[in-house]
């Protein structure tokens, strides 16, 4: 059935045609007489032979208009019946909906037809014209309707595959900005450790070496495979409670952090913007560390008329050349923390302070947009 619906679709026409055909002689007094195959035949074949094109209404949608026309107009010059005019509208109406490009064509044959077809009255063309442009105007209007429904559902994909786009960048944000700090801090204990030995025990100290090397190591190959990483259970947000943790073990020994907090915070600050507070400090830090000689950093956050102004110091001046185990490929830090400010609807900005120091400044909300995403907001890149 799937295979020919069309041709069903002519079956079921052909037999509605006929019980109107019939009802329609019934109607004006004039009941059929079918006592004889003649008198069978000069009724049903052209009733039957109008809407057998319809079969084919798709595949030759102007060839199956044509061929009704023709049985049509025989039948009323030569059988004086109708076939069924309105089933010539239905194959006209289809080949305006699979034709729509010869509209105008169909429009002008379709009155043309109508017009020569009625009644000559002068007074009554205008009715004609009308009933020979509605399946023209009806099948293109469907045409439209079908258009309209198809772009809607290519929107709706687009859609999608961009929100899987955006998922997929936040993901591999989310995974360089956890995992590149962790391992930062990591390689920055084990440098501090080496320093603090002063190769007084070289297993440790080799031990120490591999730590920072390997560490450095896997954040190149989380860069490489950062793309196609998905973290399956998001961890729970940060807060502004969980700063000092983050400060005390960021620098290791070769970084001094202090906290410089306006009291109450915690109660004024939205979930979204203390998140967006800790990520864009650990991100900061990790960039002190790593590219700046200075042996400090101070982090400050004060209320301001519209929210909170978060800013991470440190007075440099900036290493020669980045800590070992660093790595050169360049990361996303402070393009990821601008990213996330700007999702809170504030405002981001880092570069040099002074002569030699760095200064990474944010001005968030207090209540953020509700359109910001809460985990974009909360993730900064990572690599200065």
């Amino acid at each position: 059935m799937r295979r020919h619906p069309d041709a069903l679709l002519a079956i079921a026409v052909a037999v509605v045609a006929l019980a109107v055909s019939a009802l329609d002689a019934w109607l004006r007094g004039q009941p059929l007489q079918l006592t004889g195959v003649r008198a069978v035949a000069e009724w049903a074949v052209p009733v039957v032979a109008v809407c057998a094109p319809l079969a084919v209404r798709r595949r030759a949608p102007l060839t199956a208009v044509l061929a009704s026309a023709a049985v049509v107009l025989v039948s009323a010059f030569a059988l004086r019946q109708d076939a069924g005019t309105w089933v010539l509208a239905l194959a006209v109406a289809s080949a305006a909906y699979h034709r729509h490009r010869l509209r105008l064509v169909l429009l002008a044959a379709s009155v043309g037809w109508a017009v020569t077809m009625g009644d000559p009255d002068v007074a009554a063309l205008s009715v004609y014209a009308a009933a020979g442009a509605a399946p023209v105007a009806a099948g293109y209007a469907l045409r439209l309707r079908a258009d309209r429904a198809a772009q809607a559902v290519r929107l709706q994909r687009a859609r999608e595959e961009r929100a899987r786009a955006q998922e997929a960048a936040r993901i591999a944000r989310d995974v360089h900005d956890i995992v590149g700090h962790h391992l930062s801090a990591i390689r920055l204990q084990a440098v501090g450790g080496r320093r603090a030995l002063a190769g007084r025990d070289p297993d440790a100290d080799r031990a120490l070496e591999g730590i920072a090397a390997l560490s450095a190591e896997a954040l190149a190959e989380i860069r490489a495979l950062i793309a196609t990483l998905v973290r399956p259970d998001p961890e729970p947000p940060r807060g502004l409670a969980d700063l000092p943790g983050l400060a005390a073990r960021s620098g290791g020994s070769e970084l001094d952090v202090t906290l410089d907090l306006a009291p109450g915070l915690d109660d004024t600050l939205t979930p979204d913007t203390a998140a967006c507070v800790y990520r864009v400090v650990q991100e900061s830090l990790t960039n002190a560390a790593t590219h700046s000689a200075a042996g400090k950093a101070t982090v400050k956050l004060r209320e301001s008329a519209t929210g909170v102004t978060l800013t991470i110091d440190d007075p440099g001046p900036r290493r020669r050349s980045p800590a070992p185990g660093a790595g050169s490929d360049g990361g996303r830090g402070l393009p990821g923390m601008g990213e996330r400010v700007a999702a809170l609807g504030g405002r981001f900005h880092a570069g040099p302070r002074g002569r030699h120091g760095w200064r990474v400044r944010a001005d968030l909300p207090a209540d953020p947009p509700t359109a910001a995403h809460p985990s974009d907001a909360g993730r900064p890149g990572g690599g200065r």
